[in-house]
């Protein structure tokens, strides 16, 4: 079975149980209990999916009326069912189902009309089954956002059983709607951040000094009992280092929302997706404070914190671990050592103290930059440890990734690591040692000199030379060329870098002797 991250993490905070009806914002909704005749009536209506994909034409539409004591389907139900978009109606009929358990497939197209292909029911003309489908085509679906529906019960138990009270249950529920938007990070690279709105439609984004800015219409005086969450991802790609923290801050309608109304999910290799989730009791507890400065608009403001949250952590894909991670020091730099503290704790056991083989790998860049297989403890207080130092080309953003926990394929997952430059590599190369190249180039200074200055970066530590690269003496005389890249370097036509791999040339072909 294939579980994606956002079903998983849906099914790790909602419970399973109908009595936690999951509302607006979600695709679905299960309304309270209404008496008819000597029932209580429950009415649970969704789309599968739930996410809207222009490119994804097919949905379902599933209506089913059961008991609220016995979780018995109520058979032979006849339903009049209205569909609205923006105060606009999508459509009106009547359906029946023999056993109260409606299902209809929807193809969106771009054509006028709306034709349902189905059999028809005798005593209330419903749409039903033919053949085992009941199919409407049209342009039903065509956005995301909250589509608002209306339901009247015409008939239980019998087709014939017409209900001589007015049976009206009235809701909305949700697509889920994606946009991409394109900023600018602090390198000038272009990133891509996703925003995924589980219950209306996007309204504007905005991306300013590290803070993005979302805003959705949102009756904030509507009747908060029938909603039960209100959820919002952003996807933030693997190589945006300056927005991937272990904590973000959030705030809503400029109110503060706790910490645990924000988690972080390293579930892909490709982006990290952060979750803002509102329960009912959140948004009962901010409704003053929010609705003052908007009272139809939901305005959500996420930045990263300075605040370290340890451990990160995340849930198998097969519900089996549930895996914590930690390190020292607290910020990755390249050339340091860095201690990571790697927990498992099984989901569904007795929680027995074990030991696992795993194995344990570094990704970057698609490149393998780490990989062990390992043994560690299972269900233990007492972390593991692994100890990984990163080098000068490998600092960026990578994946930490846990697979093949007791040889099960699907018991991995993902952390994303930030790796900065460790600090011999923020050193600025002095003024006075460019001046030298200068002069070096020039003819005003003679080569020893210009080692001197040379033996200086390496003795700082600003030069990395192996002891092992030193070349025999080749020659005594220095190319013309190399005191060219020189005068370059000194003008600022070449970088660093540039300057230092020539330097390093001509100490492994001993051109230059550097003395330690």
């Amino acid at each position: 079975m294939k579980i994606s991250r956002t079903t998983l993490f849906l099914l790790l905070i909602f419970s399973f149980s109908f009595s936690s009806a999951f509302g607006h914002g979600l695709g679905g909704e299960v309304l309270p209990p209404v008496k008819i005749e000597n029932k209580d009536a429950v009415l649970s209506i969704s789309i599968s999916p739930s996410v809207y994909d222009p490119k994804e034409y097919k949905k379902y539409i599933s209506l089913r009326l059961f008991d609220a004591n016995t979780d018995a389907i109520i058979e032979h139900v006849t339903f009049e069912f209205e569909l609205k978009k923006d105060g606009k109606q999508i459509f009106k009929e009547i359906f029946h189902d023999e056993l109260g358990d409606l299902s209809i497939k929807v193809i969106t197209n771009d054509s006028k009309n709306i034709i349902i292909e189905g059999g028809i029911e005798p005593v209330l003309g419903g749409w039903m089954k033919n053949d085992s489908s009941l199919v409407m085509r049209g342009p039903i679906f065509t956005s995301g956002g909250l589509y608002e529906y209306s339901v009247k019960i015409l008939s239980i138990d019998s087709d014939s059983n017409i209900l001589s009270d007015e049976i009206k249950l009235q809701g909305a529920i949700s697509l889920a709607e994606t946009k991409s938007f394109q900023i600018t990070d602090s390198q000038n690279n272009e990133q891509t951040i996703q925003v995924i709105s589980y219950f209306d439609k996007l309204d504007s984004f905005s991306f300013d000094s590290n803070k993005a800015t979302i805003s959705m219409p949102f009756d904030w005086n509507q009747d908060l009992e029938q909603l039960s969450v209100v959820h919002q991802e952003l996807r933030v790609p693997n190589t945006f280092g300056d927005f991937l923290f272990t904590t973000y801050q959030a705030v809503v309608n400029d109110v503060s929302l706790p910490d645990d109304a924000v988690n972080i999910d390293d579930y892909s290799f490709e982006d990290r997706t952060i979750h803002i989730v509102l329960n009912q009791e959140l948004l009962k507890q901010i409704r003053h404070d929010a609705s003052k400065h908007s009272d139809d608009m939901m305005i959500f403001e996420l930045q990263p914190s300075d605040k370290i949250k340890f451990p990160l952590e995340f849930t198998t894909p097969d519900l089996r671990y549930k895996v914590f991670l930690s390190w020292e020091p607290e910020v990755i730099k390249s050339g340091e050592e860095i201690t990571f503290f790697l927990s498992l704790e099984e989901i569904f056991s007795d929680k027995t103290k074990k030991l696992v083989e795993y194995d344990l790998s570094i990704i970057q860049n698609d490149y393998e930059i780490f990989s062990k297989h390992l043994v560690g403890n299972v269900n233990s207080e007492t972390p593991n440890s692994h100890k990984i130092q990163f080098s000068r080309d490998q600092t960026g953003t990578a994946n930490f990734v846990l697979s093949n926990v007791d040889g099960n394929s699907l018991s991995k997952g993902n952390f994303i690591l930030v790796i900065e430059p460790g600090n011999q590599e923020i050193d600025v190369i002095p003024s006075w040692i460019k001046q030298n190249a200068s002069w070096w180039a020039e003819g005003a200074i003679d080569d020893d000199s210009f080692i001197q200055g040379i033996q200086f970066l390496i003795k700082e530590g600003i030069l990395q030379i192996p002891s092992t690269t030193q070349g025999t003496i080749s020659s005594n005389e220095i190319p013309s060329w190399i005191k060219q890249n020189a005068s370059w370097w000194a003008e600022g036509a070449i970088d660093d870098d540039s300057f230092i791999q020539g330097i390093q040339f001509l100490i492994k072909e001993g051109i230059l002797q550097i003395q330690n």
